[in-house]
């Protein structure tokens, strides 16, 4: 199926576009059970994930390779490719160039004659400090946040302008390894369990979520991480927990239904196994912290 630039144009809600000149859209996208079945573009496709991570198949690779934050992918024109997300809070800015705009960015800056030979096939190029701030800027400032349709342009227009100068400077990364598709997959088991700290996410229900078996996943994620699934989990959340009891007047019931446990009592016995304080203790001691500041 063809997604023709004038097709998105029709089909993509204004709070998503963040700039449309002639030949060169750039979008917001991401959410729950993003997907996208096998399809075209008519013009280069960048797909820059902010959260998250996608596996994306093409022409080359029908099994599948994983996109993940730290880098971009790039799709040809005509190329078939299929998109899907594994996490709920998915994020990322999708850039469309067509042929017309690459001549017009050439008149400006010169000969793109290395971009153009590297973007003749499907590949992956790594996320630099300069592209990680625009798409930053880029998502922050789409619907009426940031200001001006003009400001968000140029925004756009400079993470296209460096995301190019990547793909000439850089080597194409490889396609995604055993090791670097496993630590793809714990970063999103990480991030899926951060996001429900005031609930269970059991093994099996995560192993689903991430296509892997309970026994990949357990194995993968102590290797990253050095603990189990479960421990992780409950350190997650009396880390927050402690957070919240430093940085707010919060009563500690409510702390602890924020964090999943049952009771304020249930959460203090847990941070004093753990950290030698009960929850009124840690948060007494931030309180003379800051007092002793401020006197100095």
């Amino acid at each position: 199926m063809l997604r023709s630039l004038d097709l998105l144009r029709q089909i993509t809600p204004a709070a998503s576009l963040i700039a449309d000149d002639d030949g060169h859209m750039t979008l917001a996208g991401g959410g729950s059970g993003y997907t996208k079945p096998w399809h075209w573009h008519d013009g280069l496709m960048l797909l820059l994930p902010s959260l998250g991570a996608f596996r994306l198949k093409h022409e080359a690779r029908r099994e599948g390779v994983w996109v993940s934050e730290d880098r971009f992918a790039v799709v040809p024109a005509s190329h078939a490719h299929d998109t899907s997300t594994l996490r709920d809070n998915q994020a990322h800015i999708v850039a469309y160039v067509k042929e017309n705009a690459l001549r017009r960015i050439e008149a400006s800056l010169g000969s793109l004659s290395r971009v153009r030979t590297s973007i003749r096939t499907s590949g992956m190029f790594p996320v630099t400090p300069e592209i990680r701030t625009l798409r930053a800027l880029c998502l922050d400032g789409t619907g009426d946040t940031l200001g001006s349709a003009a400001v968000r342009a140029h925004l756009s227009a400079a993470l296209l302008i460096r995301c190019l100068a990547a793909i000439e400077q850089g080597r194409p990364l490889p396609s995604a390894s055993r090791h670097g598709h496993g630590k793809a997959l714990i970063r999103q088991a990480r991030a899926i369990i951060a996001a429900r700290l005031d609930q269970d996410v059991p093994l099996d229900l995560l192993a689903e979520r991430l296509d892997v078996s309970r026994r990949h996943l357990t194995r993968l994620f102590h290797a990253e991480v050095g603990l189990s699934v479960g421990a992780f989990h409950r350190a997650k959340r009396l880390d927050a927990a402690k957070d919240m009891l430093r940085a707010t007047d919060l009563p500690v019931d409510e702390i602890a239904s924020r964090v999943g446990f049952e009771s304020g009592s249930a959460l203090s016995r847990a941070l004093r196994r753990r950290d030698g304080q009960a929850a009124t203790g840690i948060r007494a001691s931030s309180r003379a912290l800051v007092a002793h500041s401020v006197k100095k």
